[in-house]
């Protein structure tokens, strides 16, 4: 019955199914431009982590503003005039960004025991190495030697010094009232910030000559993050597409069966992607490769019913292309399913990890493999039915190196084989109980 169904609404009518597959693709190819990216710290955490909760509590309560941490290291002493300068002139940079609330360098660092005078008078009027007539030497030392500041704000060695750049605060999210005015400001939120390490780490490379700076702390993190997603998402999407071209001449040498897998799994990315974008689900760090993945198996799947398609049609040259492509997808319905159903529970396993970017990823993964599979038995039928292939072919071979290799392998070393995968299989079971 569903067969018969099958037969009757997607193989006698291509022409209708390509309309509805097209139209489905403009749909959520529209709603991809909602596509976002997430490289928050909820992101990373275990889902309702009592920690980052008590964290906001208390951030709600007292309040603390974002900060960026800078490491300096001058080409020459740290208490040197020119190297002093140096950090004057970056402090007053720094300051200079629309963006910066204020700036505390190793300058700033009240000194208690850099001069004789009596204890209220150095608290009340107390001095920093950038203050006139102070013993910088002396100075130095008592912070070098300070349990509260070593390893803090200046290194072991006193030959780094930490800077923190505190950001002007932002207004709270909780006010917004709708949920899309909330995704437009972090929106913009993360473009701005993006601009600020932009501009920040353009003030570092003016400075880049004399010193040796580092740039660190959370927004960084964030903003690096966001770029590391784009870049792989990029990277691993080309690379996974010049893979496929290149498999796909390698299985068939026609353009022809190079376009149209490829446009499996150009539709089955996209209808994906604006779907996320439709369900308001953001791609972490984590499930960035989810495109690389979905291409991968889609094209898996396409040259199966492609090669079982055209093996059928030498076998059978007489028959016409109708039955050819009925008898193809109800040989290949089956394994296939059976292969997307034991990727698909794979996946789904990843739910019972209790971090959060680790069970979006799962259900992501699930919900293309879904796509990809619904895609592989309808576009691809289509096509063919709809295309004309002329002087289709398979050249044949009996093995290769490789696989004649490991034949031989398997055949002549059964024994060894079956006592060596127990071994490791009661191994296995030992190291995980």
């Amino acid at each position: 019955m569903l067969a018969k169904f099958y037969q009757n609404i997607v193989l006698k009518k291509p022409g209708f199914v390509l309309v509805l597959l097209l139209s489905c693709l403009c749909f959520f190819g529209y709603f991809s431009k909602n596509f976002r990216l997430d490289a928050s710290s909820e992101t990373l955490l275990i889902e309702g982590d009592p920690d980052l909760k008590y964290l906001n509590e208390i951030n709600e309560r007292y309040g603390a503003k974002e900060f960026l941490v800078l490491t300096y290291t001058p080409k020459g002493g740290m208490i040197e005039e020119n190297s002093i300068k140096k950090l004057i002139k970056l402090k007053k940079e720094i300051q200079k960004l629309t963006w910066v609330h204020s700036v505390i360098t190793l300058l700033d660092i009240p000194l208690l025991n850099s001069s004789d005078e009596p204890l209220i008078d150095r608290l009340q009027n107390y001095s920093t190495l950038s203050s006139e007539g102070i013993d910088k030497e002396r100075g130095f030392n008592e912070i070098l030697n300070s349990p509260v500041f070593r390893n803090f704000v200046i290194s072991e060695d006193g030959k780094t010094s930490g800077i923190i750049v505190y950001l002007k605060s932002k207004d709270k999210i909780k006010d917004f009232k709708s949920k899309k005015d909330e995704e437009i400001y972090k929106d913009k939120l993360k473009k701005q910030n993006h601009q600020n390490i932009l501009e920040i780490r353009q003030v570092i490379k003016n400075f880049s000559s004399t010193s040796k700076i580092h740039l660190g702390g959370i927004p960084m993190i964030a903003d690096d993050m966001m770029t590391f997603i784009k870049n792989d998402i990029i990277v691993f999407g080309l690379g996974v597409f010049l893979f496929i071209v290149a498999t796909l001449w390698y299985v068939f040498r026609r353009l022809i069966w190079i376009i149209v897998p490829i446009s499996s799994c150009f539709f089955s990315v996209i209808i994906m992607t604006g779907l996320l974008g439709l369900l308001g689900w953001k791609v972490t760090v984590i499930s960035s490769n989810f495109i690389a993945l979905m291409l991968i198996l889609t094209m898996a799947m396409n040259i199966h019913i492609s090669t079982r398609y055209l093996q059928l049609s030498k076998q059978f040259p007489k028959l016409n292309k109708f039955k050819i492509i009925s008898l193809t997808t109800s040989k290949m319905f089956w394994p296939i399913l059976y292969t997307a159903l034991t990727t698909i529970f794979a996946f789904l396993s990843l739910v019972f990890s209790e971090i959060k970017p680790i069970i979006d990823f799962g259900f992501m993964m699930t919900f293309g493999l879904i796509i990809s599979f619904l895609i592989t038995f309808s576009l691809l039928p289509t096509l063919i039915n709809l295309i004309n292939f002329n002087k289709v072919s398979l050249k044949e071979e009996r093995g290769t190196t490789i696989t004649n290799f490991f034949s031989s392998i398997s055949v002549s070393n059964q024994n060894t084989i079956f006592g060596t995968t127990l071994i490791i299989i009661f191994l296995s079971i030992l190291g995980s109980a």
